[in-house]
């Protein structure tokens, strides 16, 4: 057994190992890993197709409503960026774990359906930034893969996308399943913004107290907030609503109506914004029911980004007013968060790693597919130029869609 190598260009640090080797021959043994490759295949124009609609889609959005652009463009352009820390809404610690999670099952997949094909494995190898642990290899005998075959190197190939295609599956669901186990600590109305001119605010309620009844009447969801405020509210009723403030503290607070600037006929209270505990978590939990309508798209939806965060209840802005009824109790939201961006990034890293863009695995794919079904008749600059140029198409998509938003 050779002794690890290392190569260091700094900031980077390389470190190739036979070690890992053995694991994957043992991997490749048994009978999932047999059985799989053919899933992968399966999976890997479906995922790549799933990507060019949503690059064509998100193009065609973008320019026909000028409100997305605008959104896009306030978020900045680093919202485009993989790496958490400089992309601002991919948080450092879940971040780089989810990538480093990504990382490790993609190449692992590699390793293991190329020796499932007898393509030997040369090294397995991690990339270090400094000391943080950034990505993972496996290096193939590339020759060797070209001469086993189509369909057993399309299965090597494939392993990477679609292992991280289940990888994510797998976390959605634990995310759901714990979702589905998620309570309100108190059931109630959260005021989210106020008018500080309003009487509501002047009678001394405050943004972040939960609305739990409304002249007696209890007010689990928005529905039930509005059946117990609408016989009031007209100019000059008095409204006695039971808030729930930080540390538990109950409070009454009694006002009278103003008078609604939009509508004379009206009251006007003061509270513009204000979410149910109750709905943000039927949506949230209900979505996956919805598929395939836009609405499953929820799941997503980036907890971090600031108009996001009041419809996920583990978000920053959330997390503290829910608990689980599972063993994880008030700290569901660490799991969660993890499973979060598990999901996202490894959905991600699996339908981009799916595209037929030369050099990605999807890329390489077509490459070879090319060769065996037009390389007689047009030869290998033939091949070059017809995988090159779909290369450039898409690559020239993406370019669009990532700046599209500064010319809508």
């Amino acid at each position: 057994m050779l002794l690890p190598k290392k190569e260091f260009s700094f900031p980077f640090l390389i470190i190739k190992t036979e070690k890992g080797i053995s694991i994957l021959d043992s991997m490749s043994r048994t009978w999932v890993a047999r059985k799989s490759g053919w899933i992968f295949i399966i999976f890997l124009p479906i995922l790549a197709a799933t990507t060019i609609y949503f690059t064509l889609s998100s193009i065609i959005n973008i320019f026909s409503n000028p409100a997305v652009g605008r959104v896009i463009r306030e978020l900045g352009p680093a919202i485009n960026l993989p790496w958490p820390g400089i992309n601002p809404y991919l948080p450092i610690v879940y971040g780089w774990i989810a990538l480093f999670v990504g990382m490790i099952v993609h190449e692992v997949a590699h390793g293991v359906q190329a020796r499932v094909a007898g393509v030997p494995v040369k090294f397995v190898g991690i990339i270090f930034l400094i000391f943080l642990p950034i990505g993972a290899f496996v290096e193939l005998d590339d020759k060797e893969l070209e001469k086993v075959g189509l369909k057993k190197s399309v299965k090597s190939l494939a392993a990477g996308p679609g292992t991280n295609f289940v990888t994510a599956i797998v976390s959605l669901i634990l995310l759901l399943f714990i979702a589905s186990s998620l309570q309100p600590i108190v059931d109630g109305v959260l005021i989210t913004q106020m008018d500080r001119d309003g009487p509501a605010y002047k009678a001394g309620i405050m943004p972040g107290d939960i609305i739990i009844s409304v002249n007696g009447q209890n007010t689990t969801t928005l529905d039930s907030f509005v059946r117990a405020v609408e016989p009031y509210y007209r100019p000059g009723e008095n409204l006695t609503l039971t808030v729930v403030r930080e540390q538990g503290r109950v409070l009454n607070f009694t006002f009278t109506l103003g008078v609604n600037p939009e509508n004379g006929s009206r009251g006007y209270m003061g509270v513009y914004n204000y979410l149910s505990f109750r709905n943000v978590l039927e949506v949230y939990n209900n979505a996956i029911y919805r598929f395939p309508s836009r609405e499953v798209m929820l799941y997503m939806v980036i907890p971090t980004l600031p108009w996001a965060s009041a419809s996920i209840p583990f978000s920053e802005m959330l997390y503290k007013y829910y608990y689980s009824t599972t063993i994880l109790g008030l700290n569901y939201h660490y799991i969660m968060n993890l499973l979060y961006w598990i999901w996202f990034l490894n959905f991600n890293l699996a339908i981009f790693n799916a595209l037929p863009i030369y050099p990605l695995d999807g890329g390489i794919v077509f490459k070879f597919l090319c060769k065996r079904m037009l390389g007689s008749r047009v030869g290998d600059r033939g091949i070059n130029i017809i995988v090159y140029a779909l290369t450039l198409v898409l690559v020239g998509l993406i370019a669009l869609m990532i700046a599209a938003p500064y010319f809508s």
